[in-house]
């Protein structure tokens, strides 16, 4: 017989438990009676793993974007968005312009090397600052400092948001994806 496989929708055994199997079309553990498990059963057996850490592993890599509702998947599903969430990008009005912030560690690094620059001595007055490819915006240093600041902010506030949602997914009070979606909407 020819097995297909099909990350997102296949069986396993984790840790050697076959009281329950993990479902990836379901995101979670089912049942060995749950109708899916039972029509896959009568063709293929579910794949034995270690852990459900390994678990997760193979399907990040082999399934990406599929989120495990597990309370290891969600944290893991929890610090992923977290982190997009502070490299995305900020944006901030400046002299009633919006310009757009890099927020990676790079641009974070280079953001606080100027603000570190433009109070100190003799410091200029207003920078060009790099917005695109070929974009360059001039922006006053107090303006520029302000949004640094701004910056940092919002960034430690998707930790503040994750530390909450780690909390509650802890507490079993968040147990989607989509609770921890809307737990970590953080304003820019």
């Amino acid at each position: 017989m020819n097995v297909i496989y099909n990350p997102r929708d296949w069986f396993w055994i984790v840790a050697g438990d076959a009281s329950r199997v993990f479902s990836s079309a379901a995101g979670n553990f089912v049942a060995l009676d749950d109708p899916a498990f039972v029509a896959f059963s009568a063709k293929y057996q579910p794949t034995n793993i270690a852990s459900e850490d390994e678990l997760l592993g193979v399907l990040a890599e082999q399934a990406p974007g599929l989120v495990v509702q597990t309370q290891k998947g969600l944290i893991a599903y929890a610090n992923r968005r977290q982190w997009a969430l502070a490299v995305g990008g900020y944006r901030a009005t400046i002299g009633g312009v919006q310009v757009d912030f890099a927020t990676d560690p790079t641009s974070l690094g280079l953001i606080s090397g100027k603000v570190s620059r433009l109070q100190q001595p003799n410091a200029p007055e207003s920078l060009n600052w790099q917005t695109g490819p070929a974009s360059f915006v001039t922006i006053a240093a107090a303006d520029f400092i302000a949004v640094a600041s701004n910056i940092a902010d919002f960034v430690q506030s998707t930790f503040d948001a994750l530390n909450a949602v780690l909390i509650k997914i802890a507490a079993g009070q968040i147990t989607t994806a989509a609770q921890v979606d809307a737990a970590l909407v953080v304003a820019n």
